[in-house]
């Protein structure tokens, strides 16, 4: 069972945002676990009998004793999600890199406090080398090697692998930041395309070639760039460079 806890100091809000998260995953037939604190020290006591493994709570720059107890809290738990409210002119401080994956949320609406608690929720339950993703009325695992590419649409996402395609919700930067944690490699080469490298057999100023024979168009030259820096590194014969597009 995936433990969350929740730290605020006023009452109202602690439960306004326990009762999103419970009220989320209970629409999804899932079972946490949950801990609430008001308070650094609280939250140190509770991570001494059980640490989280998301964690919802207020960050001030300033504020070192919080900032020191969530990297206690790390330092017990390395999948440890911090998931921070802070003001819109927060800055964080070289330490919070100690404390990724963290996650900023916009506020405390139950839109953010539900897509927040499910991202969360889907990174703890991964490894390295699966992708999570909800379509109710279940989770998804697949192996990252099986997916071809991620398509966006609004705010859902396609996931098209070797023996799926299915939709679900969750924006495509937040599947990038995902993604970017495991043992593989994904390239970006549109605001809505994120392409798995490995099912590359070739590309060109214009397009990507999927070892399936599917294009893929790339809709920018820094996306271009970047993927033709990437795809010269990896310095596979079997990917092939188009010097002018056709077709």
């Amino acid at each position: 069972m995936i433990n969350f806890a929740f730290c605020y100091e006023c009452n109202e809000l602690l439960d306004f945002v326990k009762n999103e998260i419970l009220n989320c995953f209970r629409q999804r037939e899932v079972e946490i676990a949950v801990m609430c604190c008001h308070s650094a020290y609280e939250l140190q006591r509770c991570i001494d009998r059980s640490c989280p493994d998301v964690l919802f709570y207020d960050m001030e720059r300033e504020d070192s004793l919080m900032r020191n107890t969530v990297l206690s809290a790390k330092r017990k738990n390395r999948k440890l999600i911090s998931i921070i409210t802070s003001g819109n002119d927060y800055l964080p401080p070289a330490e919070d890199a100690l404390l990724e994956p963290m996650y900023i949320l916009p506020d405390k609406s139950r839109k953010y406090l539900w897509t927040y608690a499910a991202l969360a929720y889907e990174t703890v339950i991964d490894d390295s080398d699966s992708f999570t993703y909800y379509v109710r009325p279940e989770y998804y695992h697949i192996p990252v090697s099986e997916i071809r590419y991620f398509a966006s649409e609004g705010r859902r996402t396609h996931i098209v692998s070797a023996s799926r395609r299915d939709t679900f919700y969750q924006k495509l930067d937040l599947v990038e930041t995902r993604i970017r944690q495991k043992d593989c490699q994904f390239l970006r080469i549109h605001k809505s395309y994120l392409v798995n490298a490995g099912c590359i057999s070739g590309y060109s100023r214009n397009y990507v070639m999927l070892t399936t024979g599917e294009r893929l168009r790339i809709s920018r030259y820094e996306y271009y760039k970047s993927l033709n820096a990437h795809l010269q590194d990896l310095r596979n014969p079997r990917i092939e460079h188009f010097q002018h597009y056709s077709g």
